[in-house]
Protein backbone atom coordinates (compact mmCIF):
# COMPACT_ATOMS: atom_id res chain seq x y z
CA UNK A 1 0.00 0.00 0.00
CA UNK A 2 3.00 2.36 0.61
CA UNK A 3 4.34 1.53 -2.33
CA UNK A 4 1.65 2.69 -4.36
CA UNK A 5 0.99 5.56 -2.44
CA UNK A 6 4.71 6.46 -3.32
CA UNK A 7 4.35 5.71 -7.43
CA UNK A 8 0.75 7.71 -7.22
CA UNK A 9 2.28 10.58 -5.40
CA UNK A 10 5.18 10.53 -7.83
CA UNK A 11 3.15 10.17 -10.84
CA UNK A 12 0.88 13.10 -10.04
CA UNK A 13 3.74 15.31 -9.45
CA UNK A 14 5.50 14.94 -12.14
CA UNK A 15 2.04 15.25 -14.54
CA UNK A 16 1.40 18.33 -13.00
CA UNK A 17 4.53 19.66 -13.63
CA UNK A 18 3.96 18.91 -17.01
CA UNK A 19 0.96 20.49 -17.33
CA UNK A 20 2.33 23.40 -15.89
CA UNK A 21 5.13 23.20 -18.09
CA UNK A 22 3.37 23.86 -21.24
CA UNK A 23 0.44 25.82 -20.19
CA UNK A 24 1.31 28.44 -22.56
CA UNK A 25 5.32 27.33 -22.81
CA UNK A 26 5.81 29.95 -20.27
CA UNK A 27 3.69 29.14 -17.43
CA UNK A 28 2.85 29.07 -14.07
CA UNK A 29 5.26 29.36 -10.88
CA UNK A 30 7.46 26.79 -10.36
CA UNK A 31 7.50 27.18 -6.73
CA UNK A 32 5.38 24.23 -5.69
CA UNK A 33 7.76 21.70 -7.63
CA UNK A 34 11.10 23.27 -6.47
CA UNK A 35 9.87 23.29 -3.23
CA UNK A 36 9.86 19.26 -3.57
CA UNK A 37 13.09 19.06 -4.64
CA UNK A 38 16.21 18.47 -2.62
CA UNK A 39 16.87 21.85 -1.60
CA UNK A 40 20.84 20.80 -0.55
CA UNK A 41 23.42 22.95 -3.41
CA UNK A 42 26.06 20.87 -4.51
CA UNK A 43 28.47 21.38 -7.39
CA UNK A 44 26.53 22.23 -10.93
CA UNK A 45 26.85 19.16 -12.87
CA UNK A 46 24.50 19.96 -15.52
CA UNK A 47 25.80 18.57 -18.60
CA UNK A 48 26.01 20.21 -21.89
CA UNK A 49 27.02 18.45 -24.61
CA UNK A 50 27.64 19.58 -28.28
CA UNK A 51 27.59 17.42 -31.55
CA UNK A 52 27.88 18.75 -35.14
CA UNK A 53 28.75 21.36 -37.72
CA UNK A 54 31.21 24.38 -35.89
CA UNK A 55 28.31 27.12 -35.07
CA UNK A 56 29.57 30.84 -35.65
CA UNK A 57 27.22 32.60 -33.13
CA UNK A 58 25.81 35.78 -33.96
CA UNK A 59 28.89 38.23 -32.81
CA UNK A 60 30.72 37.29 -36.12
CA UNK A 61 27.48 39.19 -37.73
CA UNK A 62 28.59 42.64 -35.94
CA UNK A 63 31.84 42.01 -36.65
CA UNK A 64 31.76 42.13 -40.08
CA UNK A 65 31.76 45.40 -42.54
CA UNK A 66 29.14 45.85 -45.20
CA UNK A 67 31.20 45.29 -48.80
CA UNK A 68 30.85 48.23 -51.33
CA UNK A 69 29.34 50.11 -52.16
CA UNK A 70 27.92 50.97 -49.05
CA UNK A 71 31.63 50.37 -47.48
CA UNK A 72 31.98 54.50 -47.74
CA UNK A 73 29.37 54.81 -45.28
CA UNK A 74 31.33 52.95 -42.52
CA UNK A 75 28.16 51.17 -41.38
CA UNK A 76 28.14 47.64 -39.87
CA UNK A 77 26.09 45.08 -41.04
CA UNK A 78 22.98 45.30 -38.89
CA UNK A 79 22.24 41.89 -37.14
CA UNK A 80 18.74 41.20 -37.55
CA UNK A 81 16.64 38.63 -35.08
CA UNK A 82 12.99 37.18 -36.02
CA UNK A 83 12.00 35.46 -32.84
CA UNK A 84 8.78 32.75 -33.33
CA UNK A 85 7.33 31.32 -30.16
CA UNK A 86 5.34 27.76 -30.25
CA UNK A 87 2.22 26.32 -28.83
CA UNK A 88 0.16 28.22 -25.94
CA UNK A 89 -0.97 31.87 -25.17
CA UNK A 90 1.74 34.65 -25.59
CA UNK A 91 1.42 38.08 -25.31
CA UNK A 92 3.89 40.69 -26.90
CA UNK A 93 7.37 40.65 -25.01
CA UNK A 94 7.51 37.11 -23.86
CA UNK A 95 11.27 37.09 -25.29
CA UNK A 96 12.39 40.39 -23.62
CA UNK A 97 14.34 38.00 -21.18
CA UNK A 98 16.36 36.23 -24.14
CA UNK A 99 16.77 39.42 -26.12
CA UNK A 100 18.38 41.66 -22.53
CA UNK A 101 20.43 38.08 -22.59
CA UNK A 102 22.02 38.27 -25.91
CA UNK A 103 22.63 41.82 -25.56
CA UNK A 104 24.69 41.50 -22.54
CA UNK A 105 26.65 38.99 -23.92
CA UNK A 106 27.08 40.95 -27.10
CA UNK A 107 28.49 44.22 -25.36
CA UNK A 108 25.41 46.26 -26.91
CA UNK A 109 24.63 48.02 -23.53
CA UNK A 110 22.22 51.00 -24.91
CA UNK A 111 18.55 49.62 -25.88
CA UNK A 112 16.04 52.05 -28.21
CA UNK A 113 13.91 53.69 -25.03
CA UNK A 114 10.66 53.21 -26.91
CA UNK A 115 9.82 49.51 -29.18
CA UNK A 116 8.09 49.33 -32.04
CA UNK A 117 5.13 47.33 -32.46
CA UNK A 118 1.87 46.68 -34.94
CA UNK A 119 0.09 44.42 -36.19
CA UNK A 120 0.64 42.46 -39.85
CA UNK A 121 -1.61 41.92 -42.73
CA UNK A 122 -1.63 41.15 -46.21
CA UNK A 123 -4.38 42.66 -48.69
CA UNK A 124 -6.98 39.93 -50.06
CA UNK A 125 -5.13 37.30 -48.44
CA UNK A 126 -7.15 36.96 -45.42
CA UNK A 127 -9.56 39.19 -43.35
CA UNK A 128 -7.67 38.38 -40.21
CA UNK A 129 -4.87 40.23 -38.97
CA UNK A 130 -1.80 38.32 -38.88
CA UNK A 131 -0.64 38.49 -35.91
CA UNK A 132 1.81 41.12 -33.72
CA UNK A 133 5.39 42.14 -34.32
CA UNK A 134 7.29 43.84 -31.80
CA UNK A 135 10.82 45.35 -32.52
CA UNK A 136 13.88 46.40 -30.29
CA UNK A 137 17.05 47.97 -30.76
CA UNK A 138 20.46 47.65 -29.13
CA UNK A 139 23.11 49.11 -29.90
CA UNK A 140 27.01 49.58 -28.41
CA UNK A 141 28.73 52.86 -26.81
CA UNK A 142 29.47 54.73 -29.72
CA UNK A 143 26.40 52.82 -32.28
CA UNK A 144 28.64 51.18 -34.69
CA UNK A 145 26.77 47.71 -33.68
CA UNK A 146 23.25 47.27 -33.52
CA UNK A 147 21.27 44.33 -32.94
CA UNK A 148 17.13 44.96 -34.55
CA UNK A 149 14.99 42.18 -32.71
CA UNK A 150 11.86 41.14 -33.66
CA UNK A 151 9.28 39.28 -32.13
CA UNK A 152 6.43 37.65 -33.92
CA UNK A 153 3.41 36.78 -31.94
CA UNK A 154 1.23 34.74 -34.07
CA UNK A 155 -1.41 33.99 -31.41
CA UNK A 156 -4.12 36.26 -32.80
CA UNK A 157 -3.99 33.77 -36.32
CA UNK A 158 -5.53 30.66 -34.08
CA UNK A 159 -7.17 32.62 -31.00
CA UNK A 160 -10.40 32.95 -32.85
CA UNK A 161 -11.09 29.66 -33.99
CA UNK A 162 -10.10 28.57 -30.24
CA UNK A 163 -12.94 30.26 -28.96
CA UNK A 164 -15.10 27.29 -30.70
CA UNK A 165 -14.16 25.55 -27.65
CA UNK A 166 -13.74 28.25 -24.89
CA UNK A 167 -17.00 26.77 -23.60
CA UNK A 168 -15.06 23.95 -22.38
CA UNK A 169 -13.29 25.99 -19.38
CA UNK A 170 -16.22 27.93 -18.24
CA UNK A 171 -17.83 27.13 -14.95
CA UNK A 172 -20.75 25.41 -16.68
CA UNK A 173 -18.10 22.32 -17.25
CA UNK A 174 -14.98 22.95 -15.06
CA UNK A 175 -17.04 22.57 -11.93
CA UNK A 176 -17.58 18.65 -12.93
CA UNK A 177 -14.17 17.80 -13.28
CA UNK A 178 -11.58 17.24 -10.36
CA UNK A 179 -9.02 19.80 -9.72
CA UNK A 180 -6.40 17.96 -11.48
CA UNK A 181 -8.20 16.81 -14.45
CA UNK A 182 -9.53 20.38 -14.63
CA UNK A 183 -5.93 21.73 -14.73
CA UNK A 184 -5.21 18.73 -17.43
CA UNK A 185 -8.25 19.93 -19.73
CA UNK A 186 -7.15 23.99 -19.58
CA UNK A 187 -3.89 22.43 -21.21
CA UNK A 188 -5.48 20.49 -23.62
CA UNK A 189 -7.83 23.75 -24.91
CA UNK A 190 -4.90 25.94 -24.94
CA UNK A 191 -2.42 24.23 -26.77
CA UNK A 192 -3.29 21.31 -28.50
CA UNK A 193 -5.39 22.91 -31.49
CA UNK A 194 -2.22 25.15 -32.26
CA UNK A 195 -0.77 22.05 -33.26
CA UNK A 196 -3.81 20.94 -35.27
CA UNK A 197 -4.91 23.88 -37.05
CA UNK A 198 -0.97 24.65 -37.80
CA UNK A 199 -1.38 21.55 -39.97
CA UNK A 200 -4.92 22.46 -40.98
CA UNK A 201 -6.03 25.41 -41.98
CA UNK A 202 -3.82 27.98 -40.45
CA UNK A 203 -0.96 26.71 -41.78
CA UNK A 204 -1.08 29.21 -44.97
CA UNK A 205 -1.70 32.11 -42.36
CA UNK A 206 0.73 31.47 -39.77
CA UNK A 207 3.10 31.53 -43.23
CA UNK A 208 2.40 34.40 -44.31
CA UNK A 209 2.90 35.63 -40.98
CA UNK A 210 6.29 34.89 -41.12
CA UNK A 211 6.88 36.09 -44.57
CA UNK A 212 5.48 39.46 -43.41
CA UNK A 213 7.64 39.72 -40.24
CA UNK A 214 10.43 38.82 -42.45
CA UNK A 215 9.74 41.33 -45.12
CA UNK A 216 9.32 43.58 -41.98
CA UNK A 217 12.99 42.48 -40.47
CA UNK A 218 14.32 43.67 -43.87
CA UNK A 219 13.20 47.39 -43.58
CA UNK A 220 16.32 49.39 -44.59
CA UNK A 221 16.77 51.34 -40.99
CA UNK A 222 15.51 51.46 -37.44
CA UNK A 223 13.83 55.08 -38.71
CA UNK A 224 12.14 52.78 -41.81
CA UNK A 225 9.49 50.97 -39.23
CA UNK A 226 6.02 52.42 -38.56
CA UNK A 227 4.99 51.98 -35.03
CA UNK A 228 1.47 50.81 -34.42
CA UNK A 229 -1.85 50.28 -36.20
CA UNK A 230 -2.28 47.51 -39.29
CA UNK A 231 0.51 47.54 -41.35
CA UNK A 232 1.57 45.80 -44.91
CA UNK A 233 5.14 45.10 -45.50
CA UNK A 234 5.20 45.31 -49.91
CA UNK A 235 8.14 42.62 -50.41
CA UNK A 236 8.21 44.20 -54.13
CA UNK A 237 9.84 47.34 -52.78
CA UNK A 238 13.42 47.50 -54.09
CA UNK A 239 14.63 49.16 -50.99
CA UNK A 240 13.84 45.33 -48.90
CA UNK A 241 15.61 43.58 -51.67
CA UNK A 242 18.68 45.57 -51.39
CA UNK A 243 19.48 44.58 -47.53
CA UNK A 244 20.59 41.37 -48.14
CA UNK A 245 23.83 42.46 -47.22
CA UNK A 246 22.67 42.38 -43.12
CA UNK A 247 22.87 39.59 -41.48
CA UNK A 248 19.56 37.30 -40.34
CA UNK A 249 18.99 35.11 -37.49
CA UNK A 250 16.22 32.78 -36.88
CA UNK A 251 15.39 31.83 -32.87
CA UNK A 252 12.23 29.80 -32.05
CA UNK A 253 10.50 27.62 -29.64
CA UNK A 254 9.09 24.75 -29.62
CA UNK A 255 6.54 24.76 -32.37
CA UNK A 256 8.02 27.36 -33.85
CA UNK A 257 10.94 25.16 -35.26
CA UNK A 258 8.36 23.49 -38.04
CA UNK A 259 6.62 26.67 -38.70
CA UNK A 260 9.78 28.55 -39.11
CA UNK A 261 11.96 26.24 -41.01
CA UNK A 262 8.40 25.00 -43.12
CA UNK A 263 7.93 29.42 -44.20
CA UNK A 264 11.30 29.84 -45.08
CA UNK A 265 10.83 27.23 -48.01
CA UNK A 266 7.95 28.35 -48.90
CA UNK A 267 8.74 31.80 -49.39
CA UNK A 268 11.73 30.56 -51.12
CA UNK A 269 9.44 28.59 -53.34
CA UNK A 270 6.86 31.16 -53.82
CA UNK A 271 10.11 33.38 -54.70
CA UNK A 272 11.78 30.95 -57.23
CA UNK A 273 8.25 30.50 -58.90
CA UNK A 274 7.05 33.98 -59.35
CA UNK A 275 11.04 34.87 -60.52
CA UNK A 276 10.34 32.67 -63.96
CA UNK A 277 7.92 35.93 -64.80
CA UNK A 278 9.96 38.86 -63.08
CA UNK A 279 13.55 39.39 -63.96
CA UNK A 280 13.84 41.57 -60.69
CA UNK A 281 12.96 39.33 -58.69
CA UNK A 282 15.48 36.64 -60.36
CA UNK A 283 17.80 38.70 -59.25
CA UNK A 284 16.57 38.13 -55.38
CA UNK A 285 16.09 34.61 -55.67
CA UNK A 286 20.06 34.75 -57.20
CA UNK A 287 21.55 36.55 -53.74
CA UNK A 288 19.06 34.02 -51.53
CA UNK A 289 20.96 31.39 -53.26
CA UNK A 290 24.09 32.27 -51.68
CA UNK A 291 22.76 33.85 -48.55
CA UNK A 292 23.24 31.86 -45.08
CA UNK A 293 20.79 31.35 -42.74
CA UNK A 294 20.77 29.92 -38.86
CA UNK A 295 18.05 28.89 -36.52
CA UNK A 296 18.33 28.10 -33.28
CA UNK A 297 15.68 26.09 -32.02
CA UNK A 298 15.12 26.04 -28.43
CA UNK A 299 13.02 23.09 -27.26
CA UNK A 300 13.06 21.77 -30.71
CA UNK A 301 10.21 19.49 -32.39
CA UNK A 302 11.24 19.13 -35.80
CA UNK A 303 10.88 15.34 -35.10
CA UNK A 304 7.96 14.98 -33.34
CA UNK A 305 6.19 17.42 -35.53
CA UNK A 306 7.35 15.39 -38.40
CA UNK A 307 5.74 12.11 -37.69
CA UNK A 308 2.78 11.74 -39.96
CA UNK A 309 3.87 13.71 -42.40
CA UNK A 310 5.46 13.27 -46.09
CA UNK A 311 8.66 13.41 -46.82
CA UNK A 312 9.52 16.34 -48.88
CA UNK A 313 9.61 15.83 -52.87
CA UNK A 314 13.38 16.67 -52.95
CA UNK A 315 15.31 14.66 -50.27
CA UNK A 316 18.40 12.75 -50.33
CA UNK A 317 20.31 15.28 -53.11
CA UNK A 318 21.95 17.81 -50.68
CA UNK A 319 25.60 16.73 -52.07
CA UNK A 320 23.88 17.26 -55.97
CA UNK A 321 22.60 20.67 -54.41
CA UNK A 322 24.76 22.16 -52.41
CA UNK A 323 28.54 20.53 -52.29
CA UNK A 324 31.45 22.59 -53.63
CA UNK A 325 30.53 22.32 -57.77
CA UNK A 326 27.27 20.07 -57.04
CA UNK A 327 25.70 19.64 -60.35
CA UNK A 328 22.20 20.69 -59.34
CA UNK A 329 23.30 23.89 -57.65
CA UNK A 330 20.52 25.95 -59.61
CA UNK A 331 17.98 24.07 -57.91
CA UNK A 332 19.08 25.35 -54.41
CA UNK A 333 17.01 27.81 -52.74
CA UNK A 334 19.19 29.16 -49.90
CA UNK A 335 23.11 29.07 -49.75
CA UNK A 336 23.05 27.34 -46.36
CA UNK A 337 20.08 26.87 -43.80
CA UNK A 338 22.15 25.92 -40.21
CA UNK A 339 19.72 23.90 -37.63
CA UNK A 340 21.01 24.08 -34.36
CA UNK A 341 19.04 22.13 -32.24
CA UNK A 342 18.85 22.75 -28.64
CA UNK A 343 17.15 19.94 -25.92
CA UNK A 344 17.27 19.07 -22.60
CA UNK A 345 16.93 15.62 -22.21
CA UNK A 346 14.36 16.00 -19.58
CA UNK A 347 12.29 18.51 -21.54
CA UNK A 348 9.17 15.80 -21.99
CA UNK A 349 8.43 17.87 -25.46
CA UNK A 350 11.75 18.36 -27.19
CA UNK A 351 13.99 16.36 -29.19
CA UNK A 352 17.87 15.94 -30.74
CA UNK A 353 17.93 15.57 -34.32
CA UNK A 354 19.55 12.85 -35.84
CA UNK A 355 21.55 13.34 -38.69
CA UNK A 356 19.83 11.21 -40.88
CA UNK A 357 16.53 13.27 -40.62
CA UNK A 358 18.90 15.97 -42.43
CA UNK A 359 19.09 14.02 -45.32
CA UNK A 360 15.55 11.80 -45.03
CA UNK A 361 12.94 14.43 -43.91
CA UNK A 362 14.76 17.75 -44.84
CA UNK A 363 14.09 19.56 -48.52
CA UNK A 364 17.66 18.99 -49.92
CA UNK A 365 17.15 22.71 -52.08
CA UNK A 366 17.06 23.91 -48.51
CA UNK A 367 21.21 23.00 -47.65
CA UNK A 368 20.38 21.79 -44.45
CA UNK A 369 23.45 21.62 -41.49
CA UNK A 370 22.87 20.54 -38.26
CA UNK A 371 24.22 20.59 -35.05
CA UNK A 372 23.17 19.24 -31.83
CA UNK A 373 22.83 20.49 -28.55
CA UNK A 374 22.27 18.35 -25.23
CA UNK A 375 22.10 20.14 -22.29
CA UNK A 376 20.28 20.15 -19.00
CA UNK A 377 18.71 24.00 -18.19
CA UNK A 378 16.99 22.67 -15.09
CA UNK A 379 18.68 21.55 -12.02
CA UNK A 380 18.51 18.29 -11.51
CA UNK A 381 17.52 17.04 -7.71
CA UNK A 382 15.79 14.67 -5.41
CA UNK A 383 12.43 14.12 -5.00
CA UNK A 384 11.89 11.10 -2.45
CA UNK A 385 15.55 10.14 -2.89
CA UNK A 386 14.90 9.47 -6.25
CA UNK A 387 16.42 11.81 -9.47
CA UNK A 388 14.10 14.60 -10.70
CA UNK A 389 14.22 17.26 -12.42
CA UNK A 390 11.74 20.16 -12.68
CA UNK A 391 9.36 19.73 -16.76
CA UNK A 392 8.81 23.72 -16.40
CA UNK A 393 12.51 24.92 -16.21
CA UNK A 394 13.73 21.90 -18.50
CA UNK A 395 11.12 22.99 -21.30
CA UNK A 396 10.94 27.03 -20.81
CA UNK A 397 14.50 28.02 -19.03
CA UNK A 398 16.77 28.41 -22.31
CA UNK A 399 16.68 32.03 -22.91
CA UNK A 400 18.15 32.42 -19.42
CA UNK A 401 20.83 29.63 -19.17
CA UNK A 402 24.14 31.58 -19.88
CA UNK A 403 25.62 28.46 -21.82
CA UNK A 404 22.95 28.38 -24.54
CA UNK A 405 23.04 32.27 -24.92
CA UNK A 406 27.21 31.96 -25.46
CA UNK A 407 26.44 29.49 -27.48
CA UNK A 408 23.95 31.79 -29.63
CA UNK A 409 25.78 34.95 -29.25
CA UNK A 410 29.56 33.35 -29.43
CA UNK A 411 29.16 29.78 -31.30
CA UNK A 412 31.55 27.18 -30.93
CA UNK A 413 34.17 25.42 -32.68
CA UNK A 414 34.52 29.05 -35.15
CA UNK A 415 37.31 30.44 -32.86
CA UNK A 416 34.97 32.48 -30.96
CA UNK A 417 33.54 30.66 -28.37
CA UNK A 418 32.60 31.94 -24.90
CA UNK A 419 34.78 31.01 -21.49
CA UNK A 420 31.57 29.52 -20.28
CA UNK A 421 30.96 27.17 -23.28
CA UNK A 422 34.71 26.22 -23.43
CA UNK A 423 34.65 25.38 -19.61
CA UNK A 424 31.18 23.71 -19.11
CA UNK A 425 30.45 22.16 -22.74
CA UNK A 426 32.05 19.21 -24.25
CA UNK A 427 32.35 19.46 -28.32
CA UNK A 428 32.34 16.94 -31.03
CA UNK A 429 32.85 18.18 -34.87
CA UNK A 430 30.87 16.49 -37.29
CA UNK A 431 33.27 15.75 -40.01
CA UNK A 432 31.14 15.82 -43.56
CA UNK A 433 31.69 13.35 -45.96
CA UNK A 434 34.11 13.51 -48.83
CA UNK A 435 33.28 12.43 -52.36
Amino acid sequence: MKVHSLKLTISLVLLAGVVTTLTGCAGISRGITEAMLDSSKSEDTRVCYVRGRPVEGIQAALDKQLPTPREATGRHRTLKVLMVHGIGSHQPGYSTRLAENLASSLALNRVQENYKEFSLSFPGFSDSELGVIRFSRYLNPDSSREMVFAELTWDPIVEREKQGIAFDNSGEYSFRRTPLNNTLKNFVNDTIPDVLMFNGSSRPLIQMSIAQSLCWVMSPTWDDLPNGGVQFCNGSDPRRRNEFDDEYVFITHSLGSRITVDALQWIAETATEKAKSDPDLRAVVRRLQEKRFTVFMLSNQLPLLQLGQSPPKVHGRIEDICGPGAPRADERLFGETHLVAFSDPNDLFSYAIPPRFIDEQMDSRLCPTLTNVVLNVAEVGKFMGLGFANPLAAHTEYDNDQRVIGLIAHGIGAGHTAPIVTDRCSWLEAVPEKK
